[in-house]
């Protein structure tokens, strides 16, 4: 039996150093090729211009000095031979690395080609200035000559294609820090990126303060930090840490247009304790203020090096300043929103328990007090009692789960608005044993559910208060239709209520039922009126417009 056997091929692992190459070349191939010629040209262009411009200024002088033109000339020309011979070099050097680094900033790719061959154009290019200039033949340099124009300027291409490296890697890392400090949505997470993307070496502690009290001009008196980051975990700052004017007196000298670099050497004994005790031996310290001039924070940036941060470090920190006082702002205006929607759902859920709940077990109360009354002499009336005080419960067990969800009430649900009031007015009747009457005039109209929740709850408040307080006989509850609005009015000829506590401002001490429905009425833009008079009754007013329906 023949056993044949197939060689596999293996690819052997490229090298490390020929996949650079390779790179390397493919980023030969995506040079353009006018950005290597003409920058390179400009180099000489602009040595001929700056060396030609020297040589005259030189010439002037001498000129004036020496009257005797063929001393002159002979001064001149050793002049311009010194100027070309040092100083045309040094100007060429200086000048290619300009241009380099320029044209690799802007192209963004293949950098170091671009400051390598800009080099090399700009060193040919000076050597046929030298050709030209010298009168040397153009054959000499055709040769092995060459080479020795070329290392200069390509080293200085190479040096001005770094630093440009060295700008766009900062620039990247601006522009992440921003995209992250764009989508933080807490403090913690903007010092994050800040200091992911943006410390240097020499930073150990990035800080985010809030401002608690502040003085003349608006400048901070008192910070309170929110937010910390560090290159030491375990040495890191902890939320709530204070510094104030009193011990900290840089923070007086903030103002809301320019940063503040603090070195702990300069400062007052006590400040700087204050700052080493915080690890840093200087700090720079950025105000956070919104284009509209309000001052929402602090920034600040300390390091364990006396000499502080650098020019481009500073001039980055102080570029996203504003982005952060922005995102800042909003970060406390979501917080307050926050805030007043929980206090509105805790007004709400007071409205509607006092509305239905209150009420309702207030009912359940009365009528097994009744039952117990009537319990040891007729029965028939315990049982109906009774029979009431289930019904009621029940119905309450039902609007406490509707309350939780926020719906509308069940008899809106199950009965048009206005035979909904009459409904609420026939049962109160039956509960209270008061006469109460229910008219509607006007053509009725369909009305936004906000103002039917809004007058039917206030109706059910104005009755309680009567069964409650005014001691009446008969009662009378109208819904009119007017025009664009809508208007309830409920009376008794009951008690009366004082003057003071028939006013607007009276309402708040006359309990929390009255409260709630003026608020109820001024959040859908209505209006809320009492009139009353001691022993002459009283006359609830609630007026609503029909359009809109709420105010949001």
């Amino acid at each position: 039996m023949n056993t044949m056997t197939h060689k596999t091929a293996v690819s052997s692992p490229t090298s490390p150093f020929r996949h650079r190459l390779k790179m390397w070349l493919a980023e030969l191939r995506d040079v353009k090729w006018p950005w290597v010629v003409f920058p390179g040209l400009a180099v000489s262009f602009i040595n001929i211009i700056i060396i030609g411009t020297v040589i005259s200024i030189y010439a002037s002088i001498i000129s004036v000095e020496l009257q005797s033109p063929e001393a002159t000339a002979d001064a001149v020309g050793n002049g311009a031979v010194l100027i070309g011979t040092y100083a045309s070099p040094v100007v060429q050097f200086l000048t290619t690395i300009w241009i380099a680094y320029l044209v690799c900033k802007r192209q963004g790719t293949a950098v170091a080609w671009y400051g390598l061959l800009i080099g090399a154009v700009s060193g040919v290019a000076a050597a046929l200035q030298v050709a030209l200039f010298a009168g040397v033949p153009l054959e000499f340099f055709l040769d092995a000559t060459l080479l020795t124009f070329l290392p200069a300027p390509m080293l200085a291409g190479w040096l001005g294609a770094r630093r440009s490296q060295t700008a766009l890697a900062g620039q990247e890392r601006l522009f992440r820090a921003s995209q992250e400090i764009a989508h933080a949505h807490t403090p913690q997470a903007i010092v994050k990126a800040i200091g992911t993307y943006l410390a240097t070496a020499n930073v150990n502690q990035i800080g985010l303060w809030e401002i608690l009290l502040q003085g003349a001009g608006g400048r901070p008196t008192a910070v309170s930090l929110l937010a910390a980051w560090t290159a030491k975990p375990n040495e890191s700052w902890q939320p709530g840490l204070q510094l104030t004017t009193d011990i900290t007196g840089s923070l007086a000298r903030l103002s809301p247009e320019n940063s503040l670099q603090v070195k702990s050497i300069d400062l007052p004994t006590a400040e700087k304790q204050s700052w080493e005790a915080l690890g840093a031996r200087s700090a720079l310290l950025i105000p956070l203020v919104t284009p509209t001039g309000s001052w929402v924070g602090l920034l600040t940036i300390t390091s364990s090096a006396s000499g502080g941060l650098s020019r481009s470090s500073e001039r980055d920190f102080g570029t996203i300043a504003a982005q952060i006082a922005l995102v800042l702002d909003n970060l406390r205006l979501v917080a307050q929103a926050q805030e007043t929607a929980v206090l509105r759902e805790r007004q709400r859920l007071a409205r509607e328990i006092h509305d239905t709940l209150a009420q309702g077990f207030t009912s359940i109360v009365m009528h097994l007090e009744a039952a117990e009354q009537a319990l040891p002499t007729d029965r028939e009336i315990t049982e109906r009692h009774l029979d009431q005080a289930r019904s009621t419960a029940r119905d309450s067990l039902a609007q406490a789960r509707r309350v939780v969800d926020d719906l509308r009430p069940e008899l809106l649900e199950s009965t048009p608005f206005d035979q909904a009031i009459g409904r609420v007015v026939e049962q109160w009747a039956a509960y209270s044993g008061v006469a109460a009457d229910f008219r509607v005039t006007g053509e009725i109209r369909p009305l936004h559910p906000q103002v039917e929740v809004t007058l039917l709850r206030s109706s059910q408040e104005a009755l309680a208060n009567i069964r409650k307080h005014a001691q009446a006989t008969t009662a009378c509850v109208t819904l009119s239709y007017l025009g664009d609005t809508i208007i309830l009015d409920v009376e008794d000829n009951g008690n009366g209520m004082p003057r003071q506590a028939a006013t607007p401002d009276g309402l708040t001490s006359s309990g929390f039922g009255l409260v709630a429905m003026r608020e109820r009425v001024t959040q859908l833009g209505g209006e809320l009126f009492v009139e009353s008079e001691p022993g002459e009754g009283t006359t609830l007013s609630i007026s609503l417009p029909l359009e809109d329906g709420a105010q949001n």
